[in-house]
Order: structure tokens, then C-alpha cells, then sequence
């Protein structure tokens, strides 16, 4: 997934960048030079170039750049965006690239994130690996923006061959938070953009509302281990006008994604899985698994564990959590870990283009229903998730040192989150908006 959002972040700002790296290099420096001389002397030292504002589609930041610039925008995850600007015929080969992030939850999976230096590292991976362009970057002066614990500033100039530009990149930290503006250009529109430019948080932003939001929430968690929801990034993707070679490489890796883990090779195996999530699935399999050391008969769990003695630890780990689960929920147990995945690999047959993004919500409504009727809570419903994963692995939640553990800490992270995907109303009317 970490390759998907680098190419996201490459469309955003490949075309104008390309563009630039053709037009900056070779002849004319001397009439480029001149061309500076007369601007200077039309100028007043007061004068800036024309400005205006930008704001993230999430509402949590706001660049204020170049006038005229064409915003695209990304919603990665709950709260993480990502927003593009280029110039376009008023400045040419210009394109910056914004990205807002809570620092537990960072589009890209990326390795290492123990600083801002490590923030503006990744975005400078996410937005220009594998274009062929290079950037020298320097350390410079700036100011930090009122709210913000610290920023950092880098300069530098952008080659790719024989050409060259400029390129800068401004990045703040808040207490809970990362925010980064990168853009590349020629020489003026660099120069100007760095007189007017400015990087603001606006604070928690709106809080997601209506029944995309919820589907939305239910598949949060994985889409934090993946870095990204693999049909947001698509259907984004389509709708920004990247070319068919893009999207068919995306298509690619979601169908081989689906046989390897799904064994869904085809519309109709797509179905069958989503519609076996929701009426059976593993929370069947971990009823019938429990049965068979009588744990739905046992007077209580300690019966359970003498019944379980000998067992390596993985059974007695999948059987004890499967007990946990249906005293908890009864017949639902571990179905959270079920409806979950069906807008998991809905998700992923949209991106494989096996359905239409009208049927891939269609079904994951169906599930966000069911787990309403099956739940009272998004905490509920995520013990129920954290008690399926642990079945699933045979791990025991308590062991600090397991994967169970990690999206138990994953789950956390997200409830903490001001307007996060847990902050949605559970019980809002589900209808289809879409």
C-alpha cells in the first residue's frame, strides 16, 4: 500500500514537475537574467506577487501560495489528506504538494517517524521516488507558525538530467500532528511563492459525518496498517485524470492482492466472499472450533482451560479467545472481525475492477447494518475486531510483544483522535448517499 500512496503523491505533482525539468534547463540564461533585471525594475520593494488561499478538503490545514493555482485534493485516511496545486498556463511547471497527519496515524507506513526531520523525508519519498528527479536539499531559517511546537525549512535544487530547478519545502509539528509543504518551480515562481507562502493548522478540523463516513470507520484500522483505503486512493485517482497505464498498474496489484489472500479471482468469487463475511465467515469457524473442546457448555472458563491442558498454545490461545468473544457478544463473538473485512475486500474489487464503486458501498452498507444490529458500540464492535484477529493468529491479546497487541495500540490511537473515525455517532441512521 505504501506504493499506492507514492504514486498518488507522484500524480499530484509529476505532471507540472516534468514539465519544469524540461523547461528550466539549457540555453537562455542570459535573457532569463535580463528578463529578471526588468521585472526587479517594475516592481516596487512593497509589491507581492498575487496570492491566495488553499484549504485541505478535511478542513485540518491551510497553504496560502501563488493566485490561480488548481487544487486537487485526497482524503487518505481519517484525518491524514493530502491536497496538489499547480500553476498551469499562469506558472507553468509549478507544483507543490501538502500533506496533514496525525503523528500516530501517517499515510505510507513509514519505516522510521521519531521526528520532523523523518516527516520531511518521507513526504520528499512519497512525492518525487520514482520520478528520476533529485533534489540537493539545505537547512534553512523560518519562522514557526503560531500553535506550532517547531518547524523546519529546506531549500535546494531539483535536477532530473541535464535540467534543473528550484525547490523548497516548510514543515510544521504540533503537539499531535505533521504538516508539510513542498513545491518546485522555476526560479521566479519559486522565489515568488516563498514571499506569499504560508502553512497553517487550523485545528481538529469537521468531523466526519453520514453513512460513507461510518463504512469509512469500520475498515479504519486496516487502512492504518496499509497506509492508505485502497479505493479512496483509486477512485481519487480516476477522478484527478491519471492515465489508464496508472490505474491498470493499481488494478494489477489489487487482483493479485485478492488471489494471494482472498482466493478471489473474479466478480462472482468477490460475492460469494463478501456475502460468506457476513453470514458466516471466521466467527462461524470459531464458534464450531469452540464447540469442539465444549467451550459453549463449560461452567465457566477455568473448565475450559483444563479442557484445553496439553494443546499447543496457539489452540488454546484461538479456543479461550473465541470463549471471550461469545461471553462477550454472544452468537455475534468475533463477527466485528468479519464485517470489517467485507468493505476490506469490496475495497480491494473496486481497485481490481471486479465492481463498481455503487456496488463495493452497496455491500459494505449491507455489513455497516449488520454490525449496527449486532453491536451498541464502536467500542464493542472493536473488542469484538481485536478478539476475531487474535482467533485468527492465535495470539494471546494480553502478550505485549504481538501483532493482536499492535492493532489493539492501533485502535487506541484512533479513539484518541479529535474527530477520528471512532468519533462518529454509532447509532446514525445508515442510508445510501452514494
Amino acid at each position: 500500500m505504501k506504493r499506492i500512496v507514492k504514486k498518488q503523491a507522484a500524480i499530484l505533482a509529476a505532471a507540472a514537475l516534468m514539465s519544469l525539468m524540461t523547461a528550466c534547463g539549457g540555453s537562455g540564461e542570459t535573457a532569463d537574467a535580463e528578463q529578471d533585471v526588468k521585472t526587479e525594475e517594475t516592481k516596487t520593494p512593497e509589491e507581492l506577487p498575487a496570492s491566495e488561499e488553499y484549504t485541505s478538503v478535511d478542513g485540518v490545514y491551510k497553504v496560502t501560495l501563488l493566485e490561480g493555482l488548481e487544487q486537487t485534493d485526497m482524503q487518505l485516511q481519517p484525518n491524514s489528506s493530502m491536497m496538489g496545486l499547480e500553476g498551469g498556463s499562469g506558472h507553468q511547471g509549478f507544483s507543490a504538494v501538502s500533506m496533514g497527519s496525525p503523528k500516530t496515524n501517517i499515510p505510507g507506513n513509514p519505516a522510521k517517524m521519531d521526528s520532523l526531520e523523518d516527516f520531511a523525508d518521507h513526504v520528499v519519498a512519497l512525492a518525487l521516488d520514482g520520478l528520476g528527479v533529485s533534489v540537493d536539499w539545505t537547512d534553512v531559517d523560518a519562522e514557526a507558525p503560531e500553535g506550532a511546537e517547531r518547524c523546519l525549512a529546506r531549500e535546494g535544487i531539483a535536477r532530473s538530467g541535464g535540467s534543473k530547478g528550484q525547490a523548497y519545502g516548510y514543515y510544521i509539528e504540533t503537539s499531535d500532528s505533521y504538516v508539510a509543504l513542498m513545491f518546485l518551480g522555476n526560479d521566479d515562481d519559486v522565489e515568488d511563492a516563498r514571499k506569499v507562502m504560508k502553512l497553517e493548522v487550523l485545528g481538529e478540523g469537521a468531523a466526519a459525518t453520514g453513512s460513507r463516513a461510518f463504512v469509512s470507520s469500520m475498515t479504519a484500522v486496516l487502512n492504518t496498517v496499509n497506509g492508505a483505503s485502497i479505493m479512496d486512493t483509486v477512485k481519487g485517482l480516476e477522478e484527478m485524470g491519471a492515465d489508464d497505464a496508472q490505474i491498470d498498474e493499481l488494478r494489477e496489484q489489487a487482483a493479485l492482492s485478492l488471489e494471494d489472500s482472498w482466493g478471489v479471482e473474479d466478480t462472482a468469487g468477490l460475492l460469494e466472499m463478501a456475502d460468506w463475511l457476513m453470514n458466516e465467515g471466521h466467527n462461524k469457524d470459531a464458534m464450531d472450533f469452540l464447540n469442539g473442546f465444549g467451550g459453549t457448555e463449560a461452567a465457566d472458563r477455568a473448565e475450559l482451560e483444563a479442557a484445553l491442558e496439553g494443546e499447543d498454545d496457539e489452540t488454546r490461545n484461538s479456543a479461550l479467545t473465541a470463549y471471550d468473544a461469545w461471553t462477550a457478544y454472544g452468537d455475534a463473538a468475533i463477527s466485528a472481525w468479519d464485517l470489517s473485512r467485507v468493505g476490506t475486500v469490496m475495497s480491494f474489487g473496486y481497485a481490481a475492477g471486479y465492481c463498481t464503486y455503487e456496488e463495493a458501498m452497496d455491500k459494505s452498507l449491507e455489513a455497516a447494518v449488520k454490525a449496527q444490529e449486532s453491536f451498541g458500540s464502536w467500542d464493542d464492535f472493536n473488542q469484538s475486531y481485536l478478539y476475531g484477529y487474535a482467533y485468527w493468529t492465535g495470539e494471546d491479546l494480553q502478550d505485549s510483544g504481538s501483532s493482536a497487541a499492535e492493532r489493539a495500540g492501533i485502535i487506541d490511537n484512533l479513539k484518541s483522535q479529535a474527530n477520528g473515525p471512532f468519533s462518529i455517532d454509532w447509532n446514525m441512521e445508515l442510508n445510501k448517499e452514494w
